[in-house]
C-alpha cells in the first residue's frame, strides 16, 4: 500500500462524514414535514488489501441510506386511522340527525303529539266550538307537517351521502393513480442496487394512509428480502393494493373504481370494479371501513327495487320507524273516526284485494269483529250488527253479512234492521265496498265501530288523515276546507263528545307499530316516538364513544410510529457533531499525507 492509498483512506472518511452530515441535515430540515421518516446512513469498511503484513484497511464507505420505518407499526397506524375516519364521519352525521329531532322552543313531534291530544281534550269539553275544531285540525296539520319534514330531512341526508360516496370514490381513484405514478419513480431508482427512494416511499406511505382513511385496503409490498438482506423496515419493490378482493393498484398498473346508478329508476349510486377481461362487478356491499364504510352503513349498501329504498341502511331504519309511527297514527285515528255516522260508506280502493281475497292474509288486519251501526237523526242507535273477521272472511263475505236478512234488534220487526235500511255492494274488481241507504236517504246514518280489527282504519271508511307513511301523511283536505264538519261524537249530533273523548284516551292506549323489516313493538304513540328519537341519540352517542376510543388508539400508535420514524432534534444534533468530528479527523489524515508527500518531494530535491 502506497502513500496515495493512505490519501484515499482519508478521502473515504471525508466523503462518508459529508454524507452523514448531509443526511442529518436533511432530517433536521424535515423535522416538521408530515409523513417524513428519518434517514440513516449504513456505513461499512471498504474491502482491505492483502499485504505481506496482513490485510490492510482501505477506509470506509456508505453502503446505502435507509429510512427508519416499521411496516408492522405502520400497518397498525393505517388500521387506527381507518377506524377514526369511520367513527368521525358516523358521529358527525348521526349527531346532525339527532339534533334535528331535538324538541326545543315548544316545537317538534313530541310537542305536536301533546298539542294533538290537548286539542281533542278541549273539543271534548266544547264539542260545538268552531275554534276548538280549528285548533284540532291545526294541531293535526302541524303534526303531519313535522313528520313530513323529518322524513324529508332523512331522505335528503341519504341523497347527500350519495354525493359523498361519489366524491369519495373519485378521491380513492386519485390517490391510487398518484401511488402508481410514485411506484414508477420508485422502481426506476431502486433498480440500482443499494439505492432507496426514501422520500418517495414516504410520499407513497402518506397517500396509502389517506387511502386507508377512505376504505379498508390490503397492501402487498413484495418480498421482505432484498439483495440477500432481510429488510425489517421496508419491503421489496412489489406493490399491490386490494380493495374488496380486487386489485386497484397492481405495481405500475391502475384499475379505477367506477360509480354509477344501480338502476335507471333510482339515483342510488353503486361502486363497480372492472377487471382486465372487462367484467364489471358490483362491490358496493363488500366495501368496509373508513369514510366509505361509514357512508354505506348510514346510506345503505344495496337497493331494493321492489320496495324502492336502500337496504342495510341505518338512516333507512330511522325512516322506517317514523313511517311505522305515521302509519299507525293514520290507521288508529281513522279507525276511531270511522265510528262517526255518515249517510253512506265507501272504502278506499284496496290495493291487492279482490272479492275473494282472504283478509286474514292482510298484515294490517287482526282477527276479531267490528260493528256496523245505524243511527237515526236524533243520534239513537237503530240497528247494530257485528261482523266477524277470521280466516274465512273476504270482502264478499262482509258484503253478504251486511245484506243478510236477520233481526238485529230481536223485535221481530222486518223494517228496522241493517239489511232493511242499507245495502252493501262491491265494485267490479271487488276492492271497493259501498254501503248505501236503500230508501229514505238522510233519515238514517251509518258507521263502523271497530273492536280491534283495524278494518275501519285500514279500509278508509271515514278519514281524519290521508297517506300511509311519514312522507305523505296529511289531514284530509275536505276537513281543512270545512273545519266545522269535524265531528266530536260518533252519532254526529250536537251535545255529545264521545268520539273526542276516545281520541284523548288514545294517548294512553298501547298500539302496535311494525317497521318494514317486520320488527314489531307495542307502545303508546308518545312512547314510540321517544323510543325512535332515543335510538338515534343512542347511536350518535355510541359513535361518539367509538370516536373517542379510535382517537386514543390513533394517538398511541402515532406515538409508536414517531418513536420509530420521527426526527429527534437532540439526536440529530449529536449526529452532526459526531460526523463533524469524524470529518475533521479525516481532514487531519489528508493533511498528514500532504505533509508526507511534501517531505518525500523535498528529499528528491
Amino acid at each position: 500500500m502506497g502513500i496515495f492509498d493512505a490519501l484515499g483512506v482519508g478521502y473515504s472518511g471525508l466523503s462518508t462524514s459529508q454524507t452523514g452530515i448531509q443526511t442529518a441535515s436533511h432530517n433536521i430540515s424535515n423535522v416538521n414535514t408530515p409523513g417524513y421518516s428519518r434517514q440513516r446512513i449504513e456505513q461499512k469498511a471498504n474491502y482491505p488489501l492483502d499485504t505481506a503484513s496482513g490485510e490492510l484497511g482501505t477506509g470506509t464507505k456508505v453502503e446505502e441510506i435507509v429510512r427508519l420505518h416499521d411496516e408492522f407499526v405502520y400497518g397498525r397506524l393505517k388500521s387506527a386511522n381507518a377506524s377514526l375516519s369511520y367513527s368521525e364521519f358516523s358521529e358527525s352525521t348521526l349527531k346532525e340527525i339527532s339534533n334535528g329531532l331535538t324538541d326545543l322552543d315548544n316545537q317538534g313531534i313530541a310537542e305536536d303529539l301533546n298539542g294533538f291530544f290537548n286539542s281533542w281534550s278541549k273539543l271534548a269539553q266544547y264539542p260545538q266550538d268552531e275554534a276548538a275544531k280549528l285548533e284540532v285540525l291545526s294541531g293535526m296539520d302541524r303534526l303531519a307537517g313535522d313528520l313530513n319534514s323529518t322524513h324529508d330531512s332523512l331522505t335528503k341526508m341519504q341523497d347527500r351521502l350519495n354525493g359523498e360516496l361519489t366524491d369519495s370514490v373519485e378521491k380513492i381513484n386519485d390517490l391510487a393513480k398518484n401511488i402508481v405514478d410514485l411506484n414508477k419513480q420508485i422502481n426506476k431508482i431502486e433498480n440500482v442496487p443499494h439505492q432507496h427512494a426514501n422520500d418517495l416511499r414516504d410520499q407513497r406511505d402518506s397517500l396509502e394512509l389517506d387511502l386507508a382513511k377512505m376504505v379498508n385496503i390490503s397492501v402487498y409490498k413484495g418480498d421482505a428480502t432484498i439483495n440477500g438482506k432481510v429488510m425489517q423496515t421496508d419491503a421489496g419493490n412489489g406493490y399491490n393494493i386490494n380493495i374488496a378482493g380486487h386489485n386497484i393498484v397492481d405495481g405500475v398498473t391502475f384499475h379505477p373504481l367506477e360509480i354509477s346508478q344501480a338502476d335507471q329508476s333510482t339515483p342510488f349510486q353503486a361502486v363497480y370494479y372492472t377487471d382486465h377481461n372487462q367484467v364489471k362487478t358490483d362491490i358496493t356491499a363488500k366495501l368496509r371501513g373508513g369514510k366509505v364504510g361509514a357512508i354505506l352503513d348510514l346510506r345503505g349498501n344495496g337497493y331494493d327495487l321492489e320496495q324502492g329504498k336502500p337496504v342495510n341502511s341505518k338512516i333507512q331504519g330511522y325512516i322506517d320507524k317514523f313511517d311505522a309511527m305515521a302509519k299507525t297514527l293514520v290507521q288508529k285515528t281513522n279507525s276511531l273516526y270511522g265510528s262517526v255516522a255518515q249517510e253512506r260508506i265507501q272504502t278506499d280502493t284496496l290495493e291487492g284485494i279482490k272479492a275473494d281475497t282472504p283478509l286474514a292474509d292482510v298484515p294490517d288486519l287482526k282477527e276479531g269483529s267490528f260493528d256496523v251501526v245505524v243511527y237515526n237523526n236524533s243520534g239513537d242507535v237503530v240497528a247494530k250488527r257485528a261482523i266477524t273477521l277470521d280466516d274465512t272472511t273476504t270482502m264478499q263475505s262482509i258484503a253478504d253479512a251486511i245484506n243478510a236478512n236477520q233481526d238485529d234488534n230481536g223485535d221481530n220487526d222486518g223494517t228496522n234492521d241493517l239489511d232493511d235500511l242499507f245495502s252493501a255492494g262491491l265494485n267490479a274488481d271487488g276492492n271497493v265496498l259501498t254501503i248505501a241507504p236503500k230508501s229514505g236517504a238522510g233519515a238514517y246514518r251509518i258507521a263502523i265501530e271497530d273492536n280491534g280489527t283495524n278494518f275501519a282504519g285500514w279500509s278508509g271508511v271515514n278519514k281524519l288523515f290521508e297517506g300511509s307513511n311519514a312522507k305523505d301523511i296529511h289531514v284530509k283536505p275536505a276537513l281543512i276546507q270545512n273545519p266545522s264538519s269535524l265531528a266530536a261524537s260518533k252519532a254526529n249530533v250536537d251535545g255529545s263528545a264521545d268520539l273526542a273523548t276516545e281520541m284523548v284516551n288514545m294517548q294512553y292506549e298501547k298500539l302496535d307499530f311494525e317497521t318494514a323489516d317486520g320488527s314489531k313493538t307495542t307502545q303508546t304513540i308518545s312512547e314510540y316516538y321517544r323510543y325512535s328519537a332515543t335510538s338515534i341519540a343512542q347511536d350518535a352517542n355510541s359513535a361518539s364513544i367509538a370516536k373517542d376510543s379510535a382517537e386514543l388508539l390513533t394517538k398511541t400508535v402515532t406515538e409508536q410510529m414517531q418513536a420509530v420514524s420521527g426526527v429527534d432534534m437532540d439526536e440529530e444534533l449529536m449526529n452532526l457533531m459526531k460526523f463533524q468530528t469524524a470529518y475533521q479527523a479525516s481532514a487531519k489524515i489528508i493533511t498528514t499525507v500532504d505533509q508526507m508527500l511534501n517531505t518525500l518531494l523535498g528529499m528528491k530535491q
